[in-house]
């Protein structure tokens, strides 16, 4: 299978996906509605290392917020836009601006996510921006974006990117999974170990 990815330059997140996902208008599925609906309180919340918007640009997700049509969604937002959260709009800011100049690493995990992406479930190409922009924060993947529990990233990743999910055989943690597969493809990430078994963290990358 052929697939159209992202060219890497210095932008947030390349033009050419702003305006196609601006123009997304079709149903989002009731498993990712619950797991986007989660990630966005989290972040309004302070409980995910996200950027306002989960590293979406602006049109995109207001269109990922009307899909998800949550009246809980719409009234944290509001509620996080009053003087006192002052503090979480600032955390936004700063995560924003350190992840902004990391734009060509999360735009390589981006194409490695939307290459995967299962083509029949709605908005799991606007999964794979953000979850490549969690993947940025050095908490746990999960944390990062405010889920529950690993269980939940598995579940989330096995239904928006069946085949790359089922890559990960050995259960390896999927943040380094995730880098392990760029370096493989030629990056030059985490992994600088000839082989697994001569890596000196080979303990910290499985559960």
């Amino acid at each position: 299978m052929e697939h159209q990815l992202l060219e890497a330059d210095d932008s947030y997140i390349g033009l050419a996906w702003e305006q196609a996902l601006s123009k997304v208008t079709y149903p989002m599925s009731l498993r990712n509605r619950a797991w986007f609906k989660s990630i966005i309180l989290a972040q309004l919340g302070g409980n995910a290392a996200l950027p306002h918007g989960l590293g979406l640009d602006n049109a995109s997700y207001l269109e990922l917020k009307r899909a998800v049509s949550s009246r809980e969604v719409e009234n944290q937002e509001l509620l996080w836009r009053q003087p006192f959260k002052a503090n979480l709009r600032k955390r936004s800011e700063v995560l924003a601006e350190v992840f902004s100049l990391r734009a060509q690493e999360r735009n390589e995990l981006i194409n490695v996510l939307i290459e995967y992406a299962n083509p029949k479930a709605p908005y799991a190409l606007q999964m794979a921006i953000v979850v490549a922009t969690a993947c940025l924060s050095q908490a746990h993947l999960w944390r990062s974006l405010g889920l529950s529990e690993r269980a939940e990233l598995g579940d989330l990743l096995k239904y928006n990117f069946p085949d790359l999910h089922a890559m990960n055989t050995n259960n390896m943690r999927w943040k380094r999974f995730f880098y392990r597969y760029l370096c493989q493809q030629g990056g030059d990430y985490v992994c600088r170990a000839p082989s697994c078994a001569e890596c000196s963290s080979y303990s910290e990358c499985f559960v």
